[in-house]
């Protein structure tokens, strides 16, 4: 009888000697997808003004809707994505005033992680992390060589937000990825500058250009030259919303 006893008492717990697995992050598939989005909209698979479906885009993707609900919310609240309660989920169209809005908040972001950064970090730390921004921009060429602008455009995110963390402050890094400030920069690139080889080596260039400021640690003129970097794309916006082929127009003043 006690045998009998035992044998089902470890039968009823079949799992005891099976390690615990490791919980499924769904924070990570919900980024997977709005990565997925985004890619689509660089290389114009999806274009301003386009219709998209939740149910359409779950299917395509090989997931369930929440994950595609939460990653269009947050493209939303990003301003990347309209959603019309009657009418349906559309991709942004261009907004001049919003787009120069937002590199305006870039830059009050960038330049309080500059300031801090070039305080609180020593001369040995300042220049392994300039070593890093160098690493990102050879990235930038590879990218460039290889006609990958999504590659580049990552590389580019990384870049700028590389350069909030080394503020060492907690909240504004959480302001910068919160606010969605770093967005502004891949649909900058992609609304604003074709995808050649030689846009891309270009853009690879001006970082070049900042990174060559950035290495003599003088806070003025690291500032004066984020600005440029930053703020240089005002013009072009407003060329983009003038022009009847302001792509072509861009094109060529790019290459004059």
């Amino acid at each position: 009888m006690n045998l009998g006893k035992t044998e089902r008492s470890e039968s009823s717990s079949p799992l005891s000697n099976i390690r615990p697995l490791e919980k499924i992050d769904r924070s990570s598939l919900r980024d997977q997808v709005l990565t997925s989005i985004r890619n689509a909209i660089i290389t114009g698979k999806l274009k301003a003004s386009d219709k998209i479906s939740e149910v359409e885009l779950s299917e395509q993707l090989g997931v369930s809707r929440t994950p595609v609900r939460e990653a269009i919310r947050t493209l939303e609240l990003h301003g990347f994505i309209e959603v019309h309660p009657k009418n349906g989920t559309y991709i942004a169209s261009f907004d001049s005033e919003e787009l120069q809005d937002g590199l305006h908040v870039r830059v009050a972001l960038e330049e309080l992680a500059l300031k801090q950064a070039l305080q609180r970090m020593n001369l040995s730390e300042w220049q392994r992390h300039c070593d890093h921004l160098e690493r990102l921009i050879q990235s930038m060429f590879a990218a460039a060589d290889e006609l990958d602008p999504v590659s580049d455009i990552e590389l580019d995110m990384e870049f700028h937000t590389l350069m909030m963390d080394a503020a060492q402050n907690r909240i504004l890094s959480r302001s910068w990825k919160l606010s969605g400030a770093s967005n502004f920069i891949w649909s900058l690139e992609h609304v604003l500058y074709p995808h050649t080889k030689n846009e891309l080596s270009e853009h690879a260039n001006r970082h070049v250009s900042l990174l060559e400021v950035l290495r003599g640690r003088k806070l003025e003129a690291c500032l004066d030259a984020l600005r440029h970097h930053i703020l240089r794309k005002i013009n072009d916006i407003q060329i983009l919303g003038a022009e009847p082929d302001p792509q072509k127009t861009l094109h060529e003043k790019n290459s004059a």
